[in-house]
C-alpha cells in the first residue's frame, strides 16, 4: 500500500497594526469564510481521508479577533458605508480593489460582478476615469459582490439567506449588506472549533510553524544564504538573532497548545526554510518532526532527485521516506515533500477537468507500485499552500477535491495519513547529520535575502532590533516590563516572511506599497513605543530600487545666487529636476498640492536646492508653514526653515539623537520660490560620499506634501572632474 500525506500550509501576514488595532488588509476573513472553512468541511465528509494541516499562529490570533469582533479591516469599513456617504477617494479604492479576485473562477461565474467589471474597464481606463459612470446602486452592488463573491460554496449551499442573495444577483439594500458582513464572522468564529473535532476524532493532525512565519535559518545566521549561492549579497549590518528564533519557536508551540488544546507534535518551518542550526532549537522545544522540499534532501545527501520526462521519480526509495536528523546529538524526525506532484495540484490542475486531473494524480501515485521499499510503505508527501490554489479552480476546488477524495477512499492501494501516524507506525531508519541550508523555492534562500530592497529590509530590522536591546529594561516594573515585551513583539513580527518576498523583483503584487508600510510601521512602532524619536530613514519605502526616479540628474555644476528668484535662464539649467504632478496619482492629483517642481545641484563646494510652489497656495501657507529636509545618508540629520524668510539666514539642524544647532546653511525665499544652500564641507560630505534626502512642507505640525513621494533624491557629492565624466555620459 502507499500511503499519501496531504500536509495544507495555511498562512497569512500580520495584517494588524497592534498600537492602533487597525487593520489593513482583509485576506485573512476573505481566506477565512472561503478556504479555512471550506477545506474542513470537505473534509469531514470523506472519514477516510486522513490529512495534516498547518496554521501559523498570527494568523490564528487575527482569526480570533475577527470572531470576537474586534478587527474591522478597510475593506470592510468601506463596505460598511452607503454609496451615497462614499467620498470621491473612496470610490476609486473600490474601483481599484474590490475586484481583487480571480476574474474567472470568482467573478466571471457572477452575472452582475461580471458586469460590473466590464464597466472598471482596467485595461483600458483608471478608476476616476469610469467612476462617472457607477451609479450609486453600481456601488452598493459592488460593496456587496466583492464580500459575497468569496464565501465557499459549501457555506452558500447550507445557508438558505445567502443563497437567496447569490439568486437576487444585484440591486441590493444596505439590510443585504449587513447580512453579507454579520454572517462572515459567524463563519470564521466556526473554523477553528472544526478543526479541534477533527483532530480529537484524529482525522487530521495539526501542527505550527514559527510565530510571525519568519526565515529561521536567516535569524540565526545569515550567512546561511551564501552556501548555496556564495556570490550572493548580503545586507551591510549581519543580523544576529538566533534567540529570535528560539522565541518565535517557543511562542508558536504555547499558542497552539492555547488554540487545539495540546502540544505540537510536528512544524513546518516558514517557507520549508531549514539548515543545521534550527534543529537543536525545535528539539529543544519539543518538537518531534518538520517537514521540507525534495530538493533540500537532495542537496544535503548530495543525490539529485532524477526523474524521468513525465516527471516520475527514477529513485522512489529515496524521496518517499522520512529521515533520522542528527544535529550534534539533537535529533528530530524529517518529512520531505513532493515537489512535481505537489506543485501540480498548486499550479496545474485547476486548468484540467476534474476527472482528468484525478485520473493523471493518481495514476503517477500507482506507478511506485512497481518499486521495492524493503516492505515499507512509500510515504508521498504532498505539501502545499491551503488557500491559495482554490482560487484558480472552479467552485474553490471543490469538485476535484470531491472526486480525488471518493476515488482514494475506494482504492484498497493507497491510503491518506497524517504525518504523525506514519511516523510512529515507521520511523525513520536512515540519518542526515547535515542539511543544506535553503527552502522549498529553489532550495536557497534568496527569496528573502540579497536584493538590495530585501538587504535594506534586513539592514532597518537590524537598527531596531540594536535599539531596542539597549534599552534600560527594568522588570520590576510591570509597565515598562510591558512596553518592551510589545516592543519585541514588533522586532518578531517584522522579521516575518512575507515582507521580504514581495521586497524585489521577482514576484508582483498591487499591493507592495501596503506590504512596504506594513512592515516599516512594526519598526516605527518600537520607537513609538518607548517614546523615542523615528529614523526618517523608516518613513522611506524600500519598495523603490527597481523604480523609475522621478527626477533626473545634475548635469553641470551650478551658479546660483542665493536670492529668492530666477536670476537668469541658465542659472539652474543643469539641475536635477522633479515635476510634482508626474509624481502623483489619481488621488493627490484630484487635491491640489502646494510644491510644484524642486530643483537640485551643486557646486564643488555646496550643494543647492530649489523649491517652487503655486503661487496662490503659497500664500495660503507661508505665514505657518515649515520647510524641512530631511538627510537620511550618510546620517541621519533634518534642516528647518520658516517660509517667512526673505533674505539669507541660518537655519536650525536636527541630529538622530535630537540635538539641536546652528550651521552654516543658507535660505533665501522670494515671492513663491525658496532658494537653499548647504556647504559640503560644513555637512562633513567628502567626494564620493552617497547623499540621500527629501523634502516635506509642514503645516500646524501636519505633512501636507513631501517631495518626492514615494521615494528619496540622492546624488554623490562631486568631485573636481564631475563635468569631465558626465559629458562622457
Amino acid at each position: 500500500m502507499i500511503k499519501i500525506a496531504f500536509y495544507w500550509h495555511q498562512h497569512q501576514p500580520y495584517y494588524k497594526d497592534n498600537l492602533t488595532d487597525e487593520y489593513s488588509m482583509p485576506w485573512v476573513r476573505l481566506h477565512g469564510i472561503k478556504d479555512y472553512i471550506g477545506m474542513a468541511l470537505l473534509l469531514e465528509n470523506f472519514p477516510k481521508i486522513h490529512q495534516t494541516f498547518n496554521f501559523v499562529p498570527c494568523l490564528l490570533d487575527q482569526l480570533k479577533d475577527y470572531e470576537d469582533n474586534r478587527a474591522r479591516d478597510r475593506f470592510w469599513r468601506l463596505t460598511e458605508i452607503s454609496a451615497v456617504d462614499l467620498t470621491e477617494a473612496d470610490k476609486w479604492y473600490l474601483l481599484d480593489n474590490f475586484f481583487s479576485a480571480n476574474h474567472q473562477t470568482m467573478i466571471d461565474i457572477y452575472p452582475r460582478y461580471k458586469e460590473l467589471l466590464k464597466k472598471r474597464s482596467f485595461r483600458k481606463k483608471k478608476a476616476r476615469e469610469v467612476l462617472g459612470n457607477f451609479s450609486h446602486e453600481d456601488v452598493q452592488d459592488l460593496q456587496v459582490w466583492a464580500n459575497l463573491a468569496w464565501y465557499h460554496p459549501f457555506i452558500i449551499q447550507r445557508d438558505s439567506i445567502l443563497s437567496e442573495l447569490v439568486k437576487k444577483g444585484a440591486g441590493f439594500t444596505k439590510e443585504d449588506k449587513a447580512i453579507v458582513l454579520s454572517k462572515q464572522i459567524d463563519v470564521i468564529r466556526q473554523i477553528i472549533p472544526l478543526h479541534k473535532r477533527l483532530q480529537e476524532s484524529k482525522q487530521i493532525e495539526i501542527t505550527t510553524s514559527p510565530y510571525y512565519h519568519p526565515i529561521l535559518p536567516l535569524l540565526c545566521n545569515q550567512e546561511s544564504a551564501k552556501v548555496v549561492l556564495p556570490k550572493l549579497s548580503l545586507p551591510k549590518r549581519r543580523l544576529m538573532a538566533a534567540e529570535d528564533a528560539k522565541k518565535q519557536v517557543e511562542k508558536a508551540a504555547q499558542a497552539h497548545k492555547k488554540y487545539f488544546g495540546q502540544d505540537p507534535c510536528g512544524m513546518w518551518p516558514s517557507e520549508g526554510a531549514v539548515s543545521d542550526d534550527i534543529i537543536p532549537i525545535l528539539t529543544q522545544a519539543g518538537f518531534r518532526w518538520l517537514a521540507s522540499d525534495e530538493e533540500i534532501l537532495a542537496s544535503s545527501l548530495g543525490h539529485q532527485i532524477v526523474r524521468d520526462q513525465g516527471g516520475e521519480a527514477l529513485a522512489p526509495e529515496l524521496l518517499y521516506r522520512p529521515y533520522r536528523i542528527d544535529i550534534k546529538g539533537n535529533t528530530i524526525h524529517m518529512v520531505f515533500r513532493d515537489h512535481h506532484l505537489s506543485d501540480l495540484i498548486g499550479f496545474q490542475y485547476s486548468k484540467y477537468h476534474a476527472d482528468a486531473a484525478v485520473s493523471d494524480f493518481l495514476n503517477r501515485i500507482h506507478r511506485l507500485e512497481k518499486q521495492d521499499n524493503h516492505g515499507k510503505p512509500f510515504l508521498v508527501a504532498i505539501i502545499l499552500d491551503g488557500e491559495n490554489a482554490w482560487e484558480y479552480y472552479p467552485k474553490s476546488g471543490v469538485d476535484f477535491l470531491t472526486k480525488l477524495y471518493e476515488t482514494i477512499s475506494s482504492d484498497r492501494k493507497v491510503e491518506c495519513v497524517r504525518m504523525c501516524d506514519y511516523l510512529k507506525e515507521y520511523p525513520p531508519e536512515q540519518t542526515i547529520h547535515h542539511l543544506v541550508p535553503g527552502s522549498w523555492i529553489e532550495h536557497n534562500l534568496a527569496t528573502w535575502i540579497g536584493h538590495e530592497e530585501k538587504n535594506a529590509a534586513w539592514d532597518l530590522i537590524e537598527d531596531t532590533r540594536s535599539f531596542l536591546f539597549h534599552q534600560p529594561q527594568d522588570t520590576t516594573l510591570l509597565s515598562q516590563s510591558e512596553i518592551i515585551h510589545k516592543a519585541w513583539e514588533e522586532i518578531f513580527i517584522a522579521e516575518g516572511s512575507d515582507w521580504f518576498w514581495w521586497f524585489g523583483d521577482d514576484h508582483v503584487t498591487q499591493y507592495k506599497d501596503e506590504f512596504d508600510r506594513l512592515f516599516r510601521l512594526h519598526l516605527q512602532n518600537v520607537y513609538k513605543l518607548l517614546n523615542s524619536n523615528i529614523p526618517r530613514r523608516l518613513d522611506i519605502p524600500i519598495a523603490r530600487t527597481d523604480v523609475a526616479k522621478p527626477y533626473t540628474y545634475p548635469r553641470r555644476f551650478l551658479r546660483v545666487k542665493l536670492d529668492g528668484v530666477v536670476s537668469n535662464y541658465f542659472e539652474w539649467l543643469d539641475a536635477g529636476r522633479y515635476n510634482a504632478i508626474k509624481d502623483m496619482d489619481t488621488m493627490h492629483r484630484a487635491s491640489e498640492q502646494p510644491i510644484c517642481n524642486v530643483f537640485f545641484g551643486f557646486d564643488i563646494d555646496n550643494l543647492f536646492v530649489r523649491v517652487d510652489f503655486k503661487k496662490d497656495l503659497f500664500l495660503s501657507c507661508r505665514e505657518k508653514g515649515i520647510l524641512l529636509i530631511t538627510f537620511v545618508e550618510p546620517e541621519e540629520w533634518q534642516v528647518s526653515t520658516s517660509l517667512l524668510m526673505d533674505k539669507p539666514i541660518s537655519f536650525k539642524v536636527t541630529t538622530k539623537s535630537g540635538h539641536h544647532e546652528m550651521k552654516d546653511y543658507f535660505c533665501a525665499s522670494f515671492d513663491t520660490i525658496v532658494e537653499l544652500s548647504f556647504p559640503f564641507a560644513s555637512m562633513g560630505l567628502l567626494p564620493g560620499i552617497d547623499v540621500v534626502f527629501f523634502i516635506e512642507l509642514v503645516l500646524e505640525n501636519e505633512v501636507v506634501q513631501r517631495i518626492p513621494r514615494k521615494t528619496v533624491f540622492s546624488f554623490s557629492v562631486p568631485s573636481t572632474d564631475f563635468e569631465k565624466m558626465m559629458w562622457q555620459v
